[in-house]
């Protein structure tokens, strides 16, 4: 980023000279441009120094110092063409091979610098530098193929074909805009050494009514002067300024600081250094304002950091006394720069770093405050917000659906341009078809009832398809409910939480009628035994949920067996299995009141409900049909067919004991008259019954 050390004055520590003190003159005031940061000025100086000298060492070294200052003032293709050639010569310092690494990287050629950092750790095993650049290359690249739902645009009209950076809104409707530009027309048309673009100063733009910016101007005297205007914040009412002025003197750099202007009317007042508690010689920047004007975080390498420049915070002490400083801690700075902060008025804090894993420079991130109000883990933002290049400066609305940022990326107006960015809203559905379980067929005019976790309610009918669809809302989990005339009610579960895409959820509903017969297709049992395989748990679970769903019914629940073995071992292997399966039900909380168990033995051979290889819809798995087949295995599979369990609804008036009303008289001899006609139709049954004894048995007291 060709402004990014313009506004924090940090000294350079330069590689360790490998050679004596005695140097060139050209090469020693090189030397002094580049230890004042002057980059742009350094280049050239090294540039004459490398034509005057004859020795191959210094040569190899004044290219990496030409490398080292395209790549600080932002000109990362040719740093990158430097550093190549300084491997060429054989600079002996293994950080060339870092940073070549780190060029690459930031020039999106992700496997040569994937090459590069393999090489580089191979000469300095386990350095956290190489690690983090190949972890780095490695998220890039997935992050570039799976970008967020960002969209950004690029502000032709507010930017130059100069560095435009920093965007800070001027007030709380967001209609005012202030940036900092170098480009022509500012206060002076002096060069700066480091960059080679002119002084920076602050520029205001606004929307007009039709939704466009204006083209900006000068924010004017006394914010702007002869130094380098950098970051600024402001407050919500626009009243306050604080922005950070970075004062030469005589060519002299005097550092940089943070000041506050108030503006009256339209004019803003002399700017007045923030009263902050700093070591001697500090320089600070880009500050960013809490909502209540009682919270600065800044920028600067103050002493007892983690390394560079990191994140600190000061609080309000009285008017423009704030606190000493604190460091926001290890999980937001690292050994590398922590800059260009925004505090969302929800607590979150967005900043650029290029010392955590990213996309390529600087990367944006952001970091919610835990419960102690801490900063304890930061996220990166992707792509696209994030790029190859350097990203930062953002600041977003209120609602975190748009705002601006900054980015040296490809594709801009030159160096450094702002671009809006917008969340579109996630589109959020689930839809889905619902059919009979037993015939397949299409259900129409099904109630399907969506219930959200934030209180909703919405009803909807299936149409003459089957189908349904509803929009659904982030953050939010909901039941799906299906209701029709006889069949049992089901509900299924989702949430939108944690997405980060749009989504459309498929549910579909295979629903049961309750007057036929439905099998449990993974109940399914060893020969001869009764116990649950881990399979028709499963499946038992899932009865739970059907039985949960529709509180008011009373199913029956049958067990058969093969026609292997005697009736009565049969009829007495079936009554275990169906006790089996309503122990367990009453075990998962379902009232023994709801479930009978009826063993019938051999005495019901399936009925094959719909093609199934050999099998026929409607044949009759009977003794003599599964004996005439020819093959083992499909005896084997007719077999099991019949060794199933099964249930039906009895009952859909089912209440509690707890709920039940008084009985009268006239309830007790209608519910005898009832028995009685059942007494008459059970006799009219198959056959091949069990003695009356074993018929109908209650499930857990047997």
């Amino acid at each position: 980023m060709k402004r990014l050390l313009i506004l924090l004055i940090i000294f350079f520590v330069a590689t360790s000279h490998i050679f004596s003190q005695s140097k060139s003159k050209r090469l020693a005031k090189a030397d002094k441009a580049f230890d004042l940061e002057e980059y742009y000025k350094a280049a050239e100086l090294y540039k004459k120094a490398y034509e005057k000298t004859k020795n191959r060492a210094v040569k190899a070294e004044i290219i990496f110092k030409q490398a080292e200052c395209y790549r600080l003032s932002g000109n990362t293709k040719r740093a990158e063409n430097y550093y190549k050639r300084a491997i060429k010569t054989k600079f002996p310092n293994t950080i060339v091979f870092l940073r070549y690494a780190d060029v690459l990287r930031m020039n999106q050629d992700y496997d040569e610098a994937l090459l590069q950092y393999q090489k580089y750790l191979e000469l300095n095993p386990n350095d956290i530098d190489g690690e983090k650049g190949l972890k780095s290359c490695e998220f890039a690249l997935k992050w570039l193929s799976t970008p967020t739902r960002y969209k950004l645009e690029l502000m032709p009209l507010v930017n130059s074909r100069f560095s435009d950076f920093s965007p800070a809104f001027g007030n709380s409707d967001y209609t005012e805009m202030y940036f900092t530009s170098a480009r022509s027309g500012g206060i002076t048309d002096k060069l700066d050494d480091r960059t080679g673009e002119a002084f920076t100063d602050i520029y205001v733009t606004r929307l007009d009514k039709k939704g466009k910016w204006s083209i900006p101007v000068l924010a004017g005297d006394p914010i702007n002067t002869e130094g380098n205007e950098g970051s600024v914040a402001l407050n919500d009412r626009g009243t306050s300024m604080y922005l950070t002025l970075c004062k030469v003197e005589k060519k002299k750099s005097l550092g940089c600081g943070i000041y506050i202007s108030k503006r009256k009317g339209r004019l803003w007042e002399n700017p007045q250094e923030l009263q902050i508690k700093l070591d001697s010689n500090t320089s600070i920047g880009h500050p960013t304002l809490s909502s209540d004007e009682k919270i600065l975080i800044f920028s600067s390498d103050l002493s007892n950091g983690y390394g560079g420049k990191d994140l600190w915070l000061v609080k309000r002490e009285k008017r423009n006394r704030w606190s000493e400083p604190i460091n926001l801690g290890p999980a937001v700075n690292t050994t590398g720069d922590e800059m260009f902060p925004f505090l969302h008025p929800d607590g979150t804090l967005y900043f650029s770093s290029d010392g955590h894993i990213g996309v390529g420079g600087l990367d944006i991130y952001k970091s919610s405050p835990d419960a102690n109000g801490a900063y304890s883990s930061v996220v990166n933002l992707k792509c696209p917000v994030n790029s190859s290049g350097d990203d930062f400066g953002m600041v977003i609305e209120s609602n975190g659906e748009r705002g601006y940022l900054t980015s040296n990326r490809s594709g801009g107006k030159g160096g450094d341009d702002i671009y809006q960015f917008e969340l579109p809203p996630l589109k959020l559905f689930i839809k889905g078809v619902v059919t009979d379980s037993k015939t397949g067929a299409i259900i129409t005019n099904a109630n399907i009832e969506l219930i959200g976790s934030d209180g909703s309610t919405t009803k909807k009918n299936t149409d003459n398809t089957g189908s349904y669809e509803f929009q659904l809302k982030p953050l939010t989990s909901y039941e799906v409910i299906v209701a029709k005339e006889e069949y049992l009610k089901k509900k299924i579960t989702e949430t939108t939480y944690g997405l980060e895409f749009d989504k459309t959820f498929t549910a579909d509903f295979s629903i049961d009628p309750i007057k036929k017969e439905i099998v449990l297709p993974r109940i399914e049992y060893d020969f001869a035994k009764s116990e649950l395989r881990q399979k028709s748990i499963e499946d038992l679970n899932l009865l739970v949920i059907t039985l949960n769903d529709n509180p008011n019914i009373v199913i029956e629940l049958q067990s058969h067996t093969d026609y292997v073995g005697s009736d009565k071992q049969n009829m007495k292997l079936s009554q275990d299995r169906a006790n089996v399966c309503i122990s367990y039900l009453v075990n998962q909380g379902v009232n023994s009141e709801r479930l009978i168990a009826l063993g019938k033995g051999e005495t019901v051979p399936f009925v094959i409900d719909k093609d199934d290889g050999k099998f026929k819809q409607g044949d009759v798995l009977t003794e003599r049909y599964i004996k005439k087949l020819r093959r083992k295995k499909h005896q084997e599979k007719a077999n099991q067919y019949n060794r199933r369990t099964s249930f039906k609804v009895i009952s859909e008036n089912y209440v509690s004991s707890d709920e039940a009303p008084v009985e009268t008289d006239d309830d007790i001899k209608k519910q005898e008259d009832g028995k009685s006609e059942n007494l008459i139709n059970d006799d009219n049954k198959e056959t091949k019954e069990a003695p009356e004894d074993n018929n109908v048995q209650e499930g857990p007291e047997k």
